[in-house]
């Protein structure tokens, strides 16, 4: 197990890519240690002054005496040796867990699997208390994630979620990933553990913070459709691609207000598109 500690230029934290408290990395870190896992460490713009709030992360890391591995670029894909060397990462070199292996669960059959996902649709909308990001699991239970509070740290992040898919107007924002995670001993998962398995987590918490409804779930073909259903955009992790049924993303398209499908590669964390709406490229698109 590993834990993704991001220190950006302007002193924000991201813990796997989610904006994050010092309290909560202090949490993360003290998990990381009882699994015997490590952290992998970012800090942007490295080669300059870094802001006080890195040296007061690197702090917390080195007193709980957790293995680090250090990274020079932003999506972890390299390891960086005591002379400063940048290596790529999966050689075997830098100790790194290895990640887990993805597969297309077992899902529990559901005769009323409509009503489960419009029950998913309105808790993804709402904005109540029990409201948020919903994870819909395997055994059709399904995990909140509440949308993060308000705070100074997070407008860059806002600003840049609403760039892509502006909040002017709330979006139904489907996702296809891995729904199969560890939970602690102490308590049901938290973001570290989830976002082991659906790399691209912090997006998502983001597109939910600036009011959007997302929702994700692992794209079996019993619930694709259901799971799809009035979306504006699908957003597919490449590690589960392969596993989806022949002609998934016509199925998909044929259900989805509007068809922007799009896969987020592991490797470089990079989006493209399948279908979209519109002729622009350069951005996401919309018919209403």
């Amino acid at each position: 197990m590993r834990l993704k500690v991001s220190v950006l230029a302007n002193g924000s934290l991201l813990l796997d890519g989610t904006p994050g408290t010092l309290d909560q990395l202090d949490g993360a870190l003290q998990r990381i240690k009882e699994v015997k896992g490590q952290v992998w460490y970012y800090r942007q713009t490295a080669g300059g002054q870094p802001p006080a709030e890195a040296l007061s992360v690197f702090k917390r890391i080195a007193a709980v005496k957790v293995p680090i591995s250090l990274s020079s670029k932003p999506d972890f894909s390299d390891w960086v040796d005591t002379k400063g060397v940048s290596h790529p990462r999966n050689q075997g070199n830098a100790g790194e867990a290895a990640a887990p292996d993805v597969r297309m669960p077992d899902v529990a059959p559901r005769s009323d699997i409509e009503q489960v996902f419009a029950a998913v649709r309105r808790t993804a909308a709402g904005t109540g208390a029990g409201d948020g990001l919903v994870i819909v699991k395997p055994d059709r239970t399904h995990l909140v994630m509440p949308r993060l509070a308000e705070s100074d740290s997070l407008k860059a992040m806002a600003e840049s979620m609403d760039k892509m898919v502006p909040a002017s107007r709330q979006r139904n924002i489907a996702a296809i990933g891995y729904t199969v995670f560890a939970s602690p001993a102490d308590g049901p998962p938290g973001l570290v553990e989830v976002s082991q398995a659906i790399p691209f987590l912090g997006m998502l918490v983001g597109f939910s913070y600036i009011g959007h409804a997302v929702w994700v779930f692992e794209g079996h073909a019993s619930a694709l459709a259901a799971g799809c259903r009035d979306a504006d955009i699908l957003i597919v992790d490449s590690a589960m691609r392969p596993l989806l049924a022949q002609g998934w993303d016509t199925q998909a398209a044929a259900v989805m207000r509007n068809a922007n499908i799009l896969i987020h590669n592991r490797a470089n964390f990079a989006l493209s598109a399948v279908r979209k709406v519109g002729t622009d490229a350069s951005r996401i698109e919309f018919s209403d």
